[in-house]
C-alpha cells in the first residue's frame, strides 16, 4: 500500500513511446505483488482527441488492453477522459476487447 509509480510521457507520445512504458508500469505492479487492478482507462490519449496532446490509434487500445489482461489480475476498470466524441465507443470498445481477449476494431 501507499506505493506510487509515476511515468511522465511527452506530448505527442505514439505506441511506439506508450508501449514501453505500459510494460515497465506492468512489471512494476507485478513486482509489488498486486492482488488486483484498478484501471483508470481514459481515451483521451487518442490521436485526434483535443486535450491530451497523444498520437495513440484506435488499434493501440487493443493492444493496451491485451497488455493489462496479460498481466493477469482481476481487474476493475474506470471511465476517464476521451473527447474525441466521434472515436470514443470505437476506442473504448478496442480496450475492452483486449481486456476480454477478442480482437476487437482495428
Amino acid at each position: 500500500m501507499g506505493s506510487t509509480l509515476n511515468l511522465p510521457l511527452s506530448r505527442g507520445t505514439d505506441w511506439a513511446g506508450y508501449r514501453p512504458a505500459l510494460a515497465q508500469a506492468l512489471a512494476v505492479i507485478a513486482d509489488w505483488g498486486a492482488k488486483t487492478l484498478v484501471v483508470s482507462f481514459g481515451a483521451d490519449t487518442y490521436a485526434h482527441d483535443p486535450v491530451a496532446g497523444f498520437a495513440l490509434e484506435t488499434a493501440d487500445f487493443l493492444e493496451m488492453g491485451r497488455m493489462i489482461a496479460g498481466a493477469g489480475l482481476p481487474a476493475a476498470i474506470v471511465m476517464e477522459g476521451g473527447y474525441a466524441v466521434e472515436a470514443l465507443g470505437a476506442n473504448v470498445a478496442a480496450f475492452l476487447a483486449g481486456i476480454e481477449g477478442g480482437e476487437g476494431a482495428t
